[in-house]
């Protein structure tokens, strides 16, 4: 393989620009119909060559944004921004408050209604209970009534059931 100065491999490539391999080779994969990689045929198998060039454009952008400082503030400015920014903070935190409150005074009338439904509910239940206890009563009442009347009729013995006939006494008719 000869050396081409303007040709980097994936390897150099990622160390002349100081990110990883894997990050050229995202990089080869989405401009590889472009003039800017090259594709070039060893002995172990197709080698990718990226241009310098191409690198620099593409790299260049980043380390702009990477190493542009962030715009300059004045103290006054920071000092108003900070002021901005406590009060804001403040009023969120009074907010916060209020809705804990809220939801707190929720919760107590959730209680409040659950409770009473359920009051209404045993209420009831006991309501059932009574009239099931009465209705029980008027039916004792009446079960010594009904006693007396079968006392009084004679009981019958029930008649016997014939017996059934075996397998070997239907054959033989013993």
């Amino acid at each position: 393989m000869e050396v081409n100065t303007d040709f980097l491999t994936i390897k150099q490539a990622a160390q002349h620009v100081n990110k990883s391999e894997q990050t050229i080779r995202r990089l080869v994969k989405q401009h590889a119909e472009t003039n800017h990689i090259r594709i070039e045929a060893t002995v172990k198998g197709n080698v990718y060559l990226i241009s310098q060039a191409f690198l620099a454009d593409q790299y260049s952008l980043v380390k702009e944004l990477v190493e542009a400082p962030p715009p300059a503030i004045s103290e006054p400015e920071q000092e108003l921004e900070i002021a901005l920014l406590k009060q804001q903070l403040s009023e969120r935190d009074q907010t916060i408050h209020q809705l804990q409150n809220r939801l707190l005074e929720q919760n107590d009338v959730l209680n409040a209604l659950t409770s009473q439904m359920n009051s209404q509910r045993i209420g009831r239940i006991e309501e059932l209970l009574l009239n099931q206890s009465e209705q029980l009563g008027e039916l004792q009442k009446r079960i010594p009534e009904s006693k007396e009347v079968l006392v009084t009729q004679p009981i019958s013995e029930p008649a016997p059931e014939p017996t059934k006939k075996g397998f070997w006494q239907r054959v033989f008719g013993k």
